[in-house]
């Protein structure tokens, strides 16, 4: 081939459109994506993050970190997260998260007990813990100082904000048949129950 023919020939050959590939690619939005949602989602966790407090009892009977609930009126509104026995071994710290709306009602006032099986004079209660296992509840108030420490009881108080009433103190020469749980009657109606008995110093009554 002689070189005028290589020359058109070279001349006849196509060229490449060559084009700068862009900066950005679609495909970078789906970790760009997961990056904001999982962002999004932290956040959102660390504003409804409610606060910790922490409930003594003097037995962690029916309670385990990271199962246990604390509910009102059936709804969860913490959960405990670590139980250990105090440092003069009396009694045990139950530590709990709490549901940011219930910080108004973490205050003195507020009381604290453990939902569980009872057969007691007063009758039967809480027999559904025996499959959902044991949970605390809480009767609470919005009056007093804010706190996040708490007593909790050793039993369920007969009064509470969705049973008012009144306590009375008695006393007796003799307990006879009285004894906590016992419950109190008039004209046959249940009107209340004795939440506690005991001998008093001067060791000749009882209250």
């Amino acid at each position: 081939m002689s070189e005028a023919m290589q020359g058109a020939y070279k001349n006849n050959l196509p060229e490449s459109n060559i084009k700068p590939r862009p900066r950005f690619s679609i495909v970078w939005l789906v970790p760009l994506i997961a990056i904001l949602i999982g962002a999004w989602i932290g956040f959102k966790a660390w504003a409804e993050r409610g606060p910790q407090i922490q409930v003594t009892f003097s037995t962690a009977e029916g309670l385990e970190a990271g199962k246990t609930k604390i509910k009102y009126k059936d709804v969860e509104i913490g959960v405990i997260s670590t139980i250990k026995v105090s440092d003069d071994g009396t009694h045990i710290e139950a530590t709990a998260a709490m549901k940011n709306y219930i910080k108004p009602y973490l205050t003195d006032k507020s009381r604290f007990w453990v939902v569980k099986a009872h057969i007691g004079a007063d009758g039967v209660s809480g027999l559904s813990t025996l499959l959902s296992g044991a949970y605390i509840t809480v009767d609470p108030s919005s009056d007093g100082n804010k706190t996040t420490s708490f007593v909790g009881l050793d039993a369920p108080p007969v009064i509470t904000r969705d049973i008012p009433g009144k306590h009375f103190t008695l006393q007796t020469n003799d307990l006879a048949s009285i004894q906590k749980d016992v419950p109190i009657y008039y004209r046959k109606f249940s009107v209340g129950k004795v939440e506690g008995v005991k001998l008093n110093d001067d060791g000749q009554s009882v209250t």
